[in-house]
């Protein structure tokens, strides 16, 4: 998992970006060694397009073994399905032009439409591009033999690769089942240096509160369908991810408690070891204010040693189905549909056929919205460039030195791990690494031996850079989506979070930071995107704001939350009381609710509706503050009203302040 980014500038995002971390070194390597092992394979039983087998590696490798085994298998059923149909209507359309481009058409679609509304992907995009590549064969090899026998070894670059990655994951991947527990002991880990009071400890927790816990904990399931754990243990993972990961939410803020620090450090090595966790009972706290957390911590101890039953797991809150009504999903397949036919036509109407990586890259460039498209056709094209000088620095000076498979293999090798390293990044940098090891190895595959023409490898990387420019223009020009609606989408998400955090005592914190995580993301792509675009969304120009105003909040929440599960926490207080603050909380999770829904669709009224609830809000606080001044002074209830009038009073500055910035 890459560290929190801590130097600002380009240069300095980049020497974050490729800094090592846990994980990092093991994955290259495996791709590495997955590459070598292909390249071996095709050189010796000459196995056509060794290129695209290689970069298949890239495109298929993941961060845990089931995962990895899960996509190669779903890849190769993905292509066998797009050559046999490609077969079938091959024999019917060979002879007819128009009716093998209405199919490359309806299936390329149909692939990139599907791609993005369910939860096929990879598998559906992958599904049109073999069949439209399949298509455009008849073109250049009009021998119906030729063709079948082509296509079958096709099939083949697609399944040695992935075979040798199903191999490799299953001889040396990274554990899944080993690799969830040490997120989830992380997270205990990170929340007990954060209560002893470790410089860089609140560095080490947005990473893990960036992520969903379903996300961290999607590994355990797929390691018990692959049998690396029982399916009892991946059901105990499951339950305890979203409590550690609020556990580690509610400690930023918390103050020092060196016991309790100490214990969940111990928790953190019995769950990441599979040792049985300490006693019950054994998770006191030394501060009053971290009862709270101590609970917690022995829930979480209790359901790993199997002394508490396992909660029923519960539904995550599904969105409305909207795979055939959302018109965001067709103007994309038909934005890359455009995209595709024009590069073919643009490689078959010159009969320059070397060039044909420019339809391949318009499959795997598209995005959603303009600003993710343009951003990774930048890392594509830098990383394009890269690579090629890659190659063409090892065709002019490392090949002619070259006397057997040995060497080239080591040359492959140098070159994989550098690209590798770069894509197992963030998505940051992440396709610019996978568009390095395209270029390169487009260069030095090209035969099946060591090649010395330029000719092709300036061809192949000149068609890379034709679709990444159409894919660019295209997107600009047909129904251009800023990424200014998703920012404020997830933005949204995250406010209305907070309104449920306030109003229920069950919501948790923890699924806000994801939301944050993803409209910081698309607002920095909106970087990319033409001025006019930006203008579109009302968002944009106070992004920043709204994000740290809300990870403000987040804080604050989390610090009421740690005070009102403080033990006997307004006891004895009059029900008045006790009615004056869930008053306020409900006023000030309305504001909240109405806050959601004017970033959303901010209405021409959002400001006067957001003072009016924001100023409700300030009354009910003045209502706690009046029964606080009439508070006897030695009422042991007045100590918790005040510190809840103080955390209130903070947040309710904080959107203050944010209104005026506004």
């Amino acid at each position: 998992m890459a560290t929190a980014r801590t130097r600002p500038g380009l240069f300095g995002v980049l020497v974050d970006e490729l800094r090592p971390y846990e994980g990092r070194l093991g994955a290259s390597l495996r791709m590495t060694l997955c590459v070598v092992i292909v390249v071996a394979f095709c050189m010796s039983q000459h196995v056509p397009e060794a290129a695209v087998a290689c970069y298949l590696i890239f495109f298929a490798s993941r961060d845990n073994a089931a995962s990895g085994i899960l996509i190669a298998l779903g890849l190769i059923v993905g292509a066998s399905v797009g050559i046999l149909l490609g077969l079938v209507f091959l024999q019917l359309a060979s002879d007819e032009p128009m009716m093998r481009l209405g199919l490359m058409a309806a299936f390329t679609f149909a692939g990139m439409y599907f791609s993005v509304a369910t939860k096929a992907g990879p598998v559906a995009a992958t599904v049109g591009f073999v069949f439209a590549f399949v298509m455009t064969l008849n073109d250049f090899v009009p021998i119906p033999e030729l063709l079948s026998r082509g296509l079958s070894w096709m099939w083949v670059v697609v399944f040695v690769p992935m075979a040798t990655l199903v191999l490799v994951n299953a001889m040396m991947g990274p554990n899944p089942a080993t690799l969830t527990r040490r997120r989830l002991a992380q997270c205990l880990r990170v929340a007990g240096d954060m209560l002893a009071g470790k410089a860089g400890a609140a560095e080490q927790a947005q990473p893990l509160l960036e992520r969903t816990a379903a996300e961290l904990a999607a590994p355990a399931r797929l390691a018990a369908v692959f049998g690396f754990h029982s399916r009892i243990e991946a059901r105990r993972l499951a339950a305890i991810m979203p409590l550690g990961q609020e556990l580690l939410m509610e400690t930023v803020g918390a103050p020092n408690d060196p016991r309790l620090a100490i214990r969940l450090a111990a928790l953190a090595d019995a769950i990441e070891f599979r040792h049985l966790p300490p006693a019950p009972g054994h998770m006191e706290s030394g501060v009053a204010e971290n009862a709270g957390l101590a609970r917690r911590a022995e829930r979480i101890a209790a359901i790993w040693a199997g002394s508490l039953p396992l909660p029923a797991p519960r539904g995550a809150a599904k969105e409305p189905a909207d795979t055939f009504t959302n018109p965001a999903y067709m103007q994309f397949a038909l934005k890359s549909l455009l995209a595709i036919f024009i590069t073919y036509g643009i490689y078959t109407a010159r009969d320059w056929f070397e060039i044909h990586t420019a339809m391949i890259t318009c499959f795997y460039v598209a995005l959603g919205t303009t600003g993710e498209t343009l951003h990774k056709a930048s890392l594509r094209m830098a990383g394009c460039l890269i690579g090629a000088a890659m190659g063409v620095g090892s065709i002019v000076f490392i090949m002619p030195h070259m006397t057997d498979i040995g060497h080239l293999l080591l040359l492959v090798a140098a070159g994989t791990f550098i690209a590798a390293w770069v894509a197992n990044g963030s998505s940051l940098i992440q396709y610019m690494g996978w568009q390095m090891a395209l270029a390169f190895f487009l260069c030095v595959l090209q035969g099946y031996g060591p090649s010395f023409d330029l000719g092709v490898a300036s061809s192949r990387v000149l068609g890379i850079l034709i679709g990444n420019a159409v894919v660019a223009i295209v997107f600009l020009w047909l129904w251009p989506a800023s990424v200014g609606f998703g920012a404020a989408a997830y933005l949204s998400r995250a406010v209305r979070g907070l309104a449920e955090g306030l109003k229920k005592a069950g919501a948790g914190l923890a699924p806000i930071s994801p939301a944050l995580a993803e409209a910081r993301r698309l607002s920095r792509l909106s970087a990319f995107e033409a001025s006019r675009l930006r203008m579109r969304s009302p968002l944009l120009p106070h992004a920043r704001t709204l994000l740290a105003a809300t990870e403000s909040a987040m804080v604050d929440l989390a610090g009421l939350r740690r005070l009102e599960a403080r033990s006997r926490y307004l006891f004895g207080a009059p029900l008045c009381v006790k009615a004056a603050t869930l008053a306020h909380e409900a006023a000030l999770a309305r504001f909240l609710d109405d806050a959601a829904s004017a970033i959303l669709a901010p209405p021409p009224e959002a400001r006067t509706m957001l003072d009016q609830s924001l100023s409700r809000s300030s009354a009910t606080l003045g209502r706690l503050e009046r029964i606080l001044a009439q508070a006897p002074a030695r009422a042991r209830w007045r100590r918790d009203l005040e510190e809840t009038i103080a955390r209130h009073r903070q947040l309710a500055q904080g959107f203050s302040n944010t209104l005026e910035a506004l």
